[in-house]
């Protein structure tokens, strides 16, 4: 019989919770309980600052991350404050997870809306705000596990690029989005999470380069794919929508037309 030598992950919930905050209201965070904790703001805006880390502005739908034993702050904004909800977390195992994601970095993640962690993440928070049955706290270990199996696997510890010259920074992101544009699941984020900037400075790098931002880039690349793929085969619009990128044929359909200006069906037709 194989012998698993699995090593021990063992990681639990401390506590939780959630807050609007009042303008301008501000944050010391002295986390001396040995915990870490995530924040995940659902609405507004505010800034976070951590240890050897500068203070950014941080908005819904990004997610800030108080390292154990680290002194970090934050400040809801004065006109939009924020309101977020946390997690704190214990256990060897939530460490070692962490630290095989790149949210040490920064400290950190900007709009993870989309990804199987934040989906995660809230249906954690959900269920901790429910009553505790044994079914309710065995789904809670349950995805626990998940919060950090999709962490690792959304957004894993790539070597840093921030040396890597911009020119060769945005051959990558060029490549990058060329290669894999007929996943569903290839965005602007994914894109600047594997590059470790942020999407103010790819923003900039496309400008720079191609005149055209990385998203309409990206959307070029699709519609330029459809194209060759209506006046060449008779594959249908379902088909040529998952073929460059897209989950359904209506959206699609109505990206195409403003692309385009006319629809698949005209286009096919002309």
């Amino acid at each position: 019989m194989p012998n698993l030598n699995i090593q021990n992950l063992e990681s639990y919930i401390m506590f939780y919770g959630r807050q609007k905050c009042k303008p301008d209201e501000f944050f010391q965070g002295d986390n001396l309980r040995k915990n870490d904790i995530f924040y995940y703001i659902i609405s507004g805006t505010g800034s976070f600052t951590s240890s050897r880390h500068h203070a950014v502005k941080l908005k819904a739908g990004d997610l800030f991350y108080v390292p154990r034993n680290q002194t970090c702050s934050f400040q809801a904004d004065h006109d939009e404050p924020w309101e977020y909800f946390w997690i704190g977390l214990a256990g060897y195992g939530v460490n070692e997870s962490i630290k095989a994601s790149n949210l040490p970095n920064k400290n950190f993640l900007r709009q993870i809306q989309k990804t199987a962690f934040y989906q995660t993440l809230n249906d954690l928070y959900q269920c901790l705000t429910k009553k505790k049955t044994l079914l309710n706290n065995l789904q809670i270990s349950a995805l626990t596990y998940q919060l950090f199996y999709h962490l690792v696997k959304d957004f894993p510890n790539h070597p840093p690029v921030r040396k890597t010259p911009k020119n060769d920074q945005y051959q990558i992101a060029i490549n990058y989005l060329q290669q894999n544009y007929t996943d569903p699941s290839c965005n602007i984020v994914e894109l600047c999470n594997r590059l470790g900037v942020s999407r103010s400075f790819l923003y900039s790098l496309f400008r720079k380069n191609t005149k055209i931002s990385p998203q309409k880039y990206l959307m070029q690349l699709r519609m330029e794919a459809a194209k060759k793929e209506l006046q060449n085969t008779t594959s249908n619009l379902k088909e040529i929508a998952h073929k460059v990128g897209y989950g359904d044929e209506f959206t699609f359909s109505k990206a195409f037309k403003r692309y385009s200006g006319v629809s698949p069906n005209v286009f096919r037709g002309n």
